[in-house]
């Protein structure tokens, strides 16, 4: 009778594993909470193409850069309105994104501009201004940077608009609602490697277009709950798509073809609002709501 226990208990973690719902605990690699410079709300993060990792450390007004090895190499910014400083709460938190050549782009959400810096973090330009028209801002947070360059951002005008990297107005779209290609809050952008960008919307969850804001998909659910309070997101180099849902403390994942794969829990309220990616697939997620952290976890 024991026997027959042990086996069907096999058999069903076996099953709960094959159906993506039990998942080996990520593993932690190490921990980063800014040294000297410590974080307060480091809820934004980005990778440049060396692997090299950029913190928008709001709280503190100001973007940390560090190596794989979590060693500081610069930071910059600081409260203000000037060129070069930032004013990320208490409204409005900055995102940070890199482009292909090094370039860090941060959405400077009180001064509702975008601000872009060398890799090395000496100012280059900034645009956009207050307002609704296009080329302005309310207010903007999430940031994303396409494999042309083009550098998209929304705010609090429920929409995304679309700019080269010069910093030059493309397109826009999106507007206020729950529908198909309507947004609430935009949290994150990222893009896959065939060009789609995915947005996570507290809300509205989490949603597919391409390129030019065509509305492609949207994904409803991790496992067997609703996709609602969506917020980090990142692709790997073979486009698996992951996901922080909030109000569950899921990390959910998804193939490239959008079937749902698996999720991992345990995460503290706070965690994943952030997410990056490197090119080995390990994966760092930043913690804000307190937490204070950057952990970097082995690829899930």
């Amino acid at each position: 009778m024991k026997t027959r226990n042990l086996v069907l208990q096999a058999l069903f973690v076996l099953s709960l594993v094959e159906s993506g719902i039990a998942q080996t605990p990520l593993q932690m690699i190490s921990k980063l909470d800014g040294g000297a410079n410590p974080f307060k709300e480091p809820i934004s993060i980005a990778l440049d193409p060396q692997g090299n990792l950029y913190v928008a450390d709001s709280a503190n007004h100001r973007i940390q850069k560090f190596d794989g090895q979590g060693k500081l190499l610069s930071k910059w910014g600081g409260l203000g309105q000037r060129d070069g400083q930032l004013n990320c709460e208490p409204y409005s938190f900055c995102g940070v994104a890199v482009d292909s050549s090094g370039h860090v782009y941060v959405t400077d959400g009180n001064n509702n501009r975008v601000e872009k810096f060398d890799s090395s973090g000496k100012f280059l330009s900034t645009f956009g201004s207050t307002g609704y028209d296009n080329g302005q801002f309310t207010y903007p947070f999430g940031i994303g940077v396409d494999r042309q360059d083009n550098i998209y951002v929304s705010d609090d005008n429920f929409r995304i608009q679309k700019f080269d990297s010069s910093g030059k107005f493309l397109a826009k779209w999106g507007g206020p609602g729950s529908g198909d290609g309507e947004f609430g809050v935009v949290i994150r952008i990222a893009f896959d490697t065939q060009g789609n960008m995915y947005v996570t919307d507290m809300g509205n969850g989490l949603q597919k277009f391409d390129a030019n804001g065509k509305f492609l998909a949207k994904y409803k659910t991790c496992g067997k709950d609703l996709i609602i309070g969506a917020m980090g997101l990142a692709l790997d180099a073979q486009d698996n798509l992951y996901v922080f849902e909030m109000l569950n403390n899921h990390l959910c994942k998804f193939d490239s073809s959008g079937r749902f794969v698996a999720l991992w829990d345990g995460f503290n309220p706070g965690e994943g609002i952030g997410i990056a990616i490197d090119q080995q697939g390990n994966m760092y997620v930043a913690q804000g709501s307190g937490l204070n952290l950057v952990v970097k976890y082995r690829k899930p």
